[in-house]
């Protein structure tokens, strides 16, 4: 018996690495082959304690000059005027001047950083910039170096859906989960970003590990404060990762309502949630959060202006008002899409009459699996009757075919959910709901969010993707279930599951491509990185006397925190000087006549050399 259960454990052990180096080789395919977008640029620089545009470096990029308002006449009036960004004693005046790498590599103080996460990312995952920078330091600036760490991170999630699934069901799902988490093309997607998404999704995982322990208390009372302290420093950093984890332990907390029973267990969680909230509470009394709820306040009242003004036409993307039917439209492929059986199935299948006819045959197929022995139907008729429902229902899609059937084939497979809970043993039920409430939970909280805020901006899946790993153990136990069917019912399920799989596959190779705009934000796929570019041919060719120029067009000014900042923008100076060496004294300036073109202009020669055109590259 022991040789046995070893044996399998062996095996289950073998299978598992299979498994992490497929998702390994899925997660480090064309890492860094496309050049890095807005938010990644926001996240080097954030990670250097540099706010982006320079709102902290505006004195290395141009001449201040103070000058005294007068008095007598009356201010200005402002809207919604803050401490952060508005002087009532003096009136700030810059002009350009040149700047060296050395310049702007200057040594930056804590309060840079905080500075640089408050202004540049609202305050928000000072614990992923702490980790990115500490990672930083040790594997240097490349775009494939700081995907990477997200990626150790996605690998981290697979490990975990790992031993989550086993702990709290057995090997066999366990082993299912993990292989679903490697294909999953929304992790995949996430870990080519040097974001905090990986990061957060793996620790809300932890903390979510930790916490059905504690209320399952099976463990020795060592093992049991062990079990607190994790859940505290992980849900404690999920906070501190991502503000929007709120919802996870929004859900832990739900949970404990239902199925924790005891005084004791209260008061220690009411501890443990303390603890958790102790660090971000710090954070945005006394870190770089000061302003972070005025922040958030600020942007709120903006999306929600701009969803009843121009929702199509506005820097921020489409913003819709938060009606019913909007929600209702922006939240269903969140949900879907949690589903591998059911992903992207919202995007390009369309009519409503396709969608009609699909819903109806995934009915039938549940109505007939269910009451198919109360009905009287020709011996040769009984087991044909799914492969024909489908055969017919499919002639009368008007475009999509295949997805639309495989839309009725999922809604039949969702329907087993109810029989693996009635199944499971009173234990296992209750981890059931521990994974209903996990899959639902954080959509909820979002489309809570966008009817309390009057717009659609925050219903994206990326903000709800701690759900994942949850729903997907729901779907390694339905796989399972599925095994003890009829082979008329098996067959169809499998079958169009694999065909599922298929369209999954596409939609990575669209990402991969970089013309997913569900995963990648793109349609048009990106150059490699122009800025690592530029800064290598700078090298190369610059000598002394010769002076860089960098496109500086005008900074637009959106919201009051951005009159803080120069009138003109220095973003493509900042990230070209992050791949420049720290000690060069290359002369720079910005060239506020032009909005392209990085170019030299050289002594010797008495002429230009156009080191990179960032024309539809800038991203």
């Amino acid at each position: 018996m022991i040789h046995t259960t070893r044996k399998n454990s062996a095996k289950t052990l073998l299978i598992l690495i299979v498994i992490l180096i497929a998702g390994a080789a899925l997660r480090l395919h064309r890492l860094d082959t496309y050049s890095v977008f807005f938010d990644e640029k926001s996240t080097l620089v954030v990670s250097q304690g540099i706010v982006l545009e320079g709102a902290n470096q505006k004195e290395v990029f141009a001449i201040r000059k103070l000058s005294v308002p007068e008095f007598w006449k009356a201010p200005e009036l402002k809207y919604r005027s803050s401490p952060i960004i508005t002087s009532l004693t003096y009136t700030e005046t810059y002009s350009p001047k040149t700047f060296t790498p050395k310049e702007f590599w200057a040594p930056k103080t804590l309060a840079d950083y905080y500075e640089a996460m408050t202004r540049s990312d609202i305050g928000n995952s000072p614990f992923y910039y702490l980790v990115l920078h500490s990672w930083m330091e040790i594997t240097g600036m490349s775009d494939f170096s700081i995907r990477l760490l997200s990626v150790i991170f996605s690998l981290g999630i697979i490990g975990l859906t790992f031993l989550f699934a086993r702990r709290f069901f057995d090997d066999t799902t366990a082993l299912i989960a993990s292989g679903i988490v490697a294909i999953e093309p929304f992790f995949i997607a996430y870990s080519h970003q040097a974001r905090n998404y990986s990061l957060t999704f793996f620790l809300t995982l932890l903390a979510t590990y930790f916490f059905l322990q504690i209320i399952e208390n099976k463990t020795s009372k060592r093992n049991t404060l062990c079990l607190y302290i994790g859940y505290v420093f992980a849900a404690g950093l999920c906070l501190l990762s991502h503000f929007l984890t709120i919802s996870v332990l929004l859900a832990h907390a739900i949970y404990a309502l239902f199925f924790l029973r005891s005084i004791k267990g209260w008061i220690r969680m009411a501890i443990a949630a303390v603890g958790a909230l102790s660090g971000v509470t710090w954070w945005l009394v006394a870190g770089g959060g000061q302003y972070t709820l005025y922040s958030l306040s600020y942007q709120a009242d903006l999306y929600k202006r701009v969803a009843e003004t121009m929702p199509y036409n506005n820097p921020y993307g489409v913003i819709l008002p938060a009606t019913i039917v909007n929600v209702f439209n922006k939240a269903l492929p969140i949900f879907s899409d949690l589903i591998i059986f059911t992903n992207g199935l919202t995007d390009g299948p369309a009519g409503k009459r396709n969608v009609l006819i699909s819903v109806i045959g995934g009915i039938i197929l549940i109505l007939w699996f269910r009451f198919r022995d109360k009905i009287k139907t020709p011996a040769w008729l009984g087991h044909r009757l799914p492969y024909i429902l489908i055969i017919i229902t499919t002639l009368f899609y008007t475009n999509h075919k295949a997805q639309f059937a495989i839309l009725s084939v999922s809604l039949f497979a969702l329907s087993f959910i109810p029989d693996i809970h009635r199944e499971a043993s009173e234990e296992q039920k209750k981890r059931l709901w521990m994974l209903y409430i996990m899959g639902l939970v954080p959509t909820l909280f979002l489309v809570f969010m966008a009817f309390r805020g009057g717009h659609t901006f925050g219903l994206t899946q990326r903000y709800s993707g701690f759900s994942f790993p949850y729903v997907i153990i729901i779907i390694s136990l339905l796989l399972q279930y599925f095994t003890r069917l009829q082979n008329e019912f098996k067959l169809v399920l499998f079958v169009f599951l694999a065909l599922q799989l298929y369209f999954v596959g596409m939609r990575l190779k669209e990402f991969y491509d970089d013309k997913s705009a569900k995963y990648g934000y793109f349609t048009v796929p990106r150059s490699p990185n122009p800025y690592y570019e530029a800064a290598q041919k700078i090298k190369e060719v610059y000598q002394k006397g010769d002076t860089i120029f960098y496109p500086a067009p005008v900074f637009p000014m959106v919201s009051e925190m951005d009159r803080t900042f120069l009138s003109y923008s220095i973003r493509e100076a900042q990230i070209t000087n992050l791949y420049l060496p720290k000690d060069a004294s290359y002369v720079q300036a910005m060239d506020t006549t032009q909005t392209d073109k990085i170019f030299i202009r050289r002594a010797v020669q008495n002429d230009t050399l156009t080191i990179m055109d960032l024309k539809g590259k800038q991203y």
